[in-house]
């Protein structure tokens, strides 16, 4: 009875006016589990190659969440008076330096990592969340690194003051027996508050255990490999008599100067259902698949006398998806489709020829950026007059249309594969 008394007595707080606010307490937890998600991904994560994509962008989303989240909080602090400080002298003096010391952690730590996204040679756009767009700052590339070394050595001041904080708070609690966790706990339930440690520091520890065996323990044993093969041999160089592209497909047969008659019209067919154009190309390792929403054809063709077909293909690029919003806008831009500036890819046959039943191949030109190059397809038909299925193939180069460029494609295989498939209906039929 006496002990309680006097822990009582020697406390400085006291119910309700000695507790934060609410706003403070729900945006005091709010920071803490983002900054140990973000600190866990931070040390966690590969920073460089395919591997690094994802955790990348769950750690800029978390980073600028922690920014506005932070600008909110020193808002409400200026809006609400705090709790008088429960110590005095060097104990004080402490616990406000780390107080401000997180303050300035977690604005500086987000700005240098939104500097350091901005200055990157890799131009990746940020999409919180996958959602939000998210403006570059207009910076020099000059200071990517200097903003590298800066955000490192914040990441770790930030875990040296998050462990000083944690100990200050336990340093009261157990061992001055003042229960100052009180003022910052929900509902002024100290056990509420040790479950809210407990789980941030539980998410720090499980998200780096997920994310280093996730992303980090394969972009290491790639990179073992690659070095224990050595340097990749150089891909091959097209000259102006023969495009890159050409080399990767069968040279078209010779149209024979005359050719079998067709009997009556040349039949005219409609894409009537089941339609798709996919594409996959393998980025060190990770196979990248999309899909092209948006396209259409012309096709004038008997199967019977496939020497008279005539078939052309339109695509709208911006329909292409990777089926994530990030990399979505990578593949519109500049160093890949650069569908803003030529919208659209057309391929036209040249010849087509049967090889073997209901096999087909189908030389002809395709352009992308205003490139045109020589591009087979086969495909297989179906089915009986008037409906057909069709499904076929293509093996592109993407480096003979100038796609992927730079340290975008540093990881990306040269050859892209195309599949499509979709009903056909004749006209009339």
């Amino acid at each position: 009875m006496g002990f309680r008394s006097g822990w009582r007595a020697g406390s400085r707080i006291t119910a309700g006016a000695a507790r934060y606010s609410t706003g403070a307490i729900v945006l005091h937890w709010l920071i803490a589990l983002a900054l140990a998600l973000q600190i866990a991904l931070g040390f966690a994560m590969p920073h460089h190659g395919p591997h690094s994509f994802v955790p990348m962008q769950l750690h800029k989303s978390v980073g600028i969440a922690i920014l506005l989240l932070t600008l909110v909080r020193l808002g409400w602090r200026l809006a609400h008076r705090p709790p008088e400080a429960v110590e005095s002298g060097w104990a004080a003096l402490a616990a406000r330096i780390v107080h401000w010391g997180f303050y300035g952690v977690l604005v500086l730590g987000p700005l240098t990592g939104w500097a350091i996204v901005s200055t990157a040679r890799l131009n990746v756009p940020t999409l919180l969340f996958g959602v939000v767009p998210w403006p570059h700052l207009p910076l020099p590339h000059s200071l990517n690194e200097p903003m590298e070394q800066v955000h490192a050595t914040l990441a770790w001041i930030a875990l040296a003051l998050f462990v000083l904080h944690v100990a200050g708070a336990l340093r009261h609690q157990f061992l001055l027996r003042d229960p100052v966790i009180r003022r910052m706990a929900p509902g002024g339930s100290v056990m509420a508050a040790l479950g809210l440690l407990l789980a941030t520091i539980a998410l720090y520890f499980g998200v780096g255990s997920y994310v280093a065996q996730k992303y980090l323990v394969p972009a290491m044993a790639d990179r073992e490999a690659s070095q224990a093969q050595g340097p990749a041999a150089p891909a091959p160089t097209a000259t102006p008599d023969e495009p890159a592209a050409a080399a990767l497909e069968p040279a078209p047969e010779p149209i024979a100067s005359d050719p079998p008659e067709a009997a009556g019209p040349v039949p005219e067919w409609t894409i009537a259902g089941g339609k798709r154009l996919a594409f996959s190309v393998d980025n060190g390792g990770m196979p990248v698949a999309g899909r092209f929403g948006d396209w259409s054809a012309t096709i004038a063709m008997d199967p019977e006398h496939p020497e008279t077909a005539e078939i052309g293909i339109a695509i709208d690029l911006a329909s292409a998806s990777i089926g994530d919003a990030t990399q979505d806008a990578m593949l519109q831009g500049a160093d890949f489709l650069a569908s803003a500036t030529a919208p659209t890819a057309r391929w036209r046959s040249t010849s087509v020829t049967r090889t073997a039943p209901g096999r087909y191949r189908a030389a002809g030109t395709l352009t992308i950026r205003g490139r045109s190059r020589p591009q087979a397809i086969a495909f297989t038909l179906t089915g009986k007059d008037p409906q057909r299925h069709v499904e076929g193939s293509a093996t592109i180069d993407r480096t003979a249309f100038g796609i992927g460029t730079g340290a975008a494609a540093e990881h990306l295989d040269r050859t892209v594969a195309l599949t499509f498939a979709f009903d056909a209906r004749a006209k009339g039929g």
